[in-house]
């Protein structure tokens, strides 16, 4: 059977044979294109899904991330609050302790303030017995100031029975007069007075263990004598040591030692 090509020309069985294979050889790859085709079509669709799947699995990482850094804020945030939970507690035992021994004072100042009126009942017999006692202290004193010592004490009593000098203020100056008192024995001092006859003449002082007086023209001189309660004559040998001793008294000259009659104290 003779085939006709195209143009109508004859072709023989070998050339149909060539073409036949030639068409089954391009078969074959057109086949092999396709199912290569569809393989690469597959291997796409698995890459994409990789590609899916890496990307759900980073997005998944960045979540977990994400969770794990909050995870870790919440913690440190945690153990700071647990720290400072710590120092408040240490700071509220602390604070208790102290609100305790203020409890403790302000009972104790409660109890004393009840007691402010017994006290105030107290005081004033008190005060009362200090003046008192200051004024036979002065009686039996060495007799200097005595005027002036004696209107110190009444003083003292005017102050006690003025409603307007509170109690603070009265035991002040009944203190201050005790501390005057004190002074008187720790110093010399010189100044001029009566005697009871009227003649005005220099006293002076030393401390508590001697007490003299010279006339202004020195022809008199005299000690205290505590013994008797009198005054003795040491005229002559003490006239010179007497003058000396007012003279420094009244910063007229300069502190010397000098010798004078000292009574002794008398024993029981």
């Amino acid at each position: 059977m003779a085939l006709l090509n195209p143009c109508g020309q004859k072709m023989d069985k070998a050339k149909v044979k060539r073409i036949a294979v030639s068409t089954a050889a391009v078969a074959s790859i057109l086949l092999g294109a396709t199912v290569a085709n569809a393989q690469d079509a597959r291997l796409k669709s698995i890459v994409d899904e990789v590609n899916e799947a890496n990307k759900l699995a980073q997005a998944s990482q960045q979540r977990i991330d994400g969770v794990a850094d909050a995870t870790q804020k919440l913690f440190n945030d945690y153990r700071a609050v647990l720290k400072t939970n710590a120092g408040l507690e240490a700071y509220n035992a602390q604070q208790n302790r102290v609100i305790t021994k203020q409890l403790e004072e302000i009972e104790k100042i409660k109890t004393s303030i009840g007691q402010i009126d017994e006290i105030k009942r107290q005081i004033t017999p008190l005060m009362l017995d200090m003046i008192n006692n200051l004024s036979d202290f002065i009686e039996a004193d060495v007799p200097f100031l005595l005027e002036e010592r004696r209107d110190r004490i009444q003083s003292l009593r005017d102050a006690m029975d003025n409603p307007n000098v509170s109690d603070p203020e009265r035991f002040r100056i009944v203190l201050e007069a005790y501390k005057t008192e004190v002074q008187y024995g720790r110093t010399f001092f010189a100044y001029e007075g009566p005697l009871e006859d009227g003649r005005t003449v220099n006293f002076v002082r030393l401390g508590r263990i001697g007490f003299y007086y010279q006339t202004k023209d020195t022809t008199e001189t005299r000690a205290w004598d505590a013994a008797s309660g009198t005054w003795a004559d040491v005229s002559g040998e003490f006239t010179t040591p007497v003058r000396q001793l007012i003279r420094m008294a009244q910063r007229r000259t300069q502190s010397d030692v000098t010798v004078l009659p000292i009574a002794a104290p008398q024993g029981n």
